[in-house]
């Protein structure tokens, strides 16, 4: 087989219309999901719901295993493969497919093969809190720390024009504004789906770094443009 043939064979697929909801693990990315998802957007997911998430994780196993390959390896043949494999579900669905993505780096793979098919909603949430409902899950370490996931969401913002920002806290607090920045992406969502009693974690006494405080008025500065 010809170099131009296998060239041909793992060019990355194009992108039909879909919402990547990224964020931090612990920091309402499956609450975003769950609000998507009352607005008809279809998730890819084969992972079910535990007492730590009771309306399901909304993540696909695939997708979690390739954005760690793709911030350590970019687009390897292998990677191009499951990529493709991952758009090619995506755009069997007719409406708005949703994919959910907890390593933030790794959206940008998207952005360059969605283009104008592609929005995203960003999460995030108190950097104390945050750990400390990883810390209750039994979860001390993540592929990239708090700062460097969660700053990442500050680029990916700047890169994906239909795109918002918007953090757990202001979701949990059911404000006006939750609805209005998910209109700006064209979604009405259901603000019933948002349960209180699910909450895990709330004003945590962990010590957090002046960076990552840096990184969360900077998130919050951008939650209030969202929500304009």
């Amino acid at each position: 087989m010809s170099e131009e043939k296998k060239k041909e064979e793992i060019t990355p697929e194009k992108l039909g219309k879909t919402v990547i909801v990224g964020g931090h693990p612990r920091s309402g990315t499956s609450l975003a999901c769950q609000l998507l998802e009352s607005a008809g957007v279809k998730f890819l997911s084969d992972i079910g719901k535990d007492m730590y998430n009771k309306e399901g994780y909304y993540e696909y196993s695939l997708e979690k295993e390739l954005s760690k390959r793709l911030i350590e390896q970019a687009m390897t043949e292998e990677n191009t493969r499951d990529l493709n494999k991952i758009v090619r579900l995506l755009n069997e669905y007719e409406g708005w497919s949703g994919l959910k993505v907890v390593l933030v780096p790794a959206i940008f793979y998207y952005r360059h093969i969605g283009r104008k098919n592609l929005k995203a909603v960003f999460i995030f949430r108190n950097p104390a809190d945050s750990k400390a409902s990883m810390l209750r899950r039994g979860i001390s370490q993540f592929k990239l720390s708090w700062f460097d996931n969660n700053n990442a969401i500050i680029a990916a913002y700047e890169n994906i024009p239909e795109s918002i920002v918007i953090s757990y806290e202001t979701i949990m607090e059911k404000k006006p504004c939750v609805e209005r920045a998910f209109r700006k992406l064209g979604f009405k969502i259901d603000m019933s789906r948002i349960k209180s009693l699910y909450r895990t974690q709330k004003n945590s006494g962990m010590i957090i770094t002046k960076e990552e405080m840096a990184v969360y008025k900077k998130l919050k500065e951008l939650e209030k443009k969202s929500c304009r």
